[in-house]
Formats: structure tokens, C-alpha cells, sequence
């Protein structure tokens, strides 16, 4: 089996940068917050704090475990195409039910609740395996 090549948007120097743009972000967010009303027009306050806590959760999280020991063979590629194409597949017979639900007149979603669904399910549904691999 061969190692996974890694890249340097893969490496742990690419994801601490993330980590501190995120806790930037959070700030700057933050400090937008205390300084500047919410009504006020141009107040990217929330967003900013959006942006950097998903940013320092992700990171964190994958700073926090130990992933520079995993393997792909043919068997998790055959088993991650597997997944993403029933996801695909899922996410066509969602939609095709929301057309149905909204031609009918049960549930019309508007465009955001419905992306959000969309994705949500796409991500969920489309897990990647990646098998850890220990040495010795």
C-alpha cells in the first residue's frame, strides 16, 4: 500500500494558519461587536464570528488528532466512490421529492432552507472512509 501524498493545504503548517485566521477572525468579530452597534449598516460582526469559530473548530479538531499515518489502497477509493455516488443518488430522490412536495401544494421551502437541506445531507451522506494505518 502506498502512503497518501500529502500536499501543503494538507500539511499541519497550512492547518495551524487556518486555526490562527480563525481566532482573527473571531476577534475582530467580537471587537466589532462591542464597538459598533448591530443595526448599523456595514456590520460584518456576525459573520466574522461565524466564519472564525468554524474555522477554529475544524482546525482544532484536526490539529488535536493525529492523522499523518493514514494509507489509501483500492479498497477505500472503491468504498469512498461507493459513498459519494449514493449520496448523489440520494440527493436526486430528495429533490425529486421536494418538487413533488412543492407541485402539489404540501411544502413549498424557499432557496435557503432548501440549500441548507441540501447540503447537509450531502455532507452528511458523503463520508470519506480513510483507514488509520499505526507503524510497528
Amino acid at each position: 500500500m502506498e502512503k497518501q501524498q500529502r500536499s501543503f493545504f494538507k500539511s499541519r503548517t497550512w492547518i495551524t494558519l487556518l486555526f490562527i485566521f480563525g481566532i482573527a477572525l473571531l476577534f475582530a468579530g467580537l471587537s466589532e461587536m462591542l464597538f459598533m452597534p448591530v443595526d448599523e449598516p456595514g456590520n460584518t460582526a456576525i459573520p466574522f464570528v461565524t466564519f472564525g469559530f468554524i474555522l477554529v473548530f475544524l482546525a482544532g479538531a484536526r490539529l488535536y488528532r493525529d492523522d499523518n499515518n493514514f494509507l489509501q489502497d483500492e479498497r477505500t477509493r472503491k468504498i469512498g466512490a461507493y459513498g459519494l455516488s449514493w449520496s448523489w443518488f440520494l440527493t436526486f430522490i430528495v429533490l425529486f421529492g421536494f418538487f413533488w412536495l412543492d407541485y402539489l401544494g404540501i411544502y413549498k421551502p424557499d432557496a435557503g432552507a432548501l440549500s441548507v437541506m441540501l447540503i447537509l445531507l450531502m455532507g452528511v451522506s458523503a463520508k470519506d472512509p480513510v483507514v488509520p494505518f499505526k507503524e510497528g
